[in-house]
């Protein structure tokens, strides 16, 4: 594998699923890495297709500029966190926004939540 770019981001669990397609891909072509981590990459691609599935990149951008535009201010990492696992329930958002109680009221948790389903 070769570093494209030398700033590091996080990514969301759907580019890392594009990420080991494509190693998927070139590795079948040249069978390069051996066994080990073809299993790696094998696994790890099955649990993201499980994890990531019915959503597209389009949906990702669609939630990212939704999360943008809120009227409340979520950090990188909480965005990250909404987009990889989206919360259903106020519960789950909680554990994903940290001092939600404080940040936001009961109307704004509610909202976000309606806004992430949809």
């Amino acid at each position: 594998m070769e570093i494209k770019k030398t700033e590091s981001k996080a990514l969301c669990n759907l580019e890392v699923l594009n990420i080991l397609n494509e190693m998927k891909d070139k590795s079948s072509n040249n069978k390069l890495g051996g066994n080990q981590l073809a299993t790696i990459v094998y696994e790890a691609s099955q649990f993201l297709q499980n994890d990531t599935a019915g959503r597209t990149s389009e949906d990702v951008r669609n939630l990212l500029t939704a999360l943008l535009n809120f009227n409340v201010g979520l950090t990188q990492n909480e965005k990250l966190m909404i987009i990889n696992t989206p919360p259903k329930t106020a519960l789950e958002l909680s554990l994903l926004v940290h001092n939600y109680d404080e940040r936001m009221s009961e109307e704004q948790v509610e909202q976000l939540i309606t806004l992430i389903n949809s």
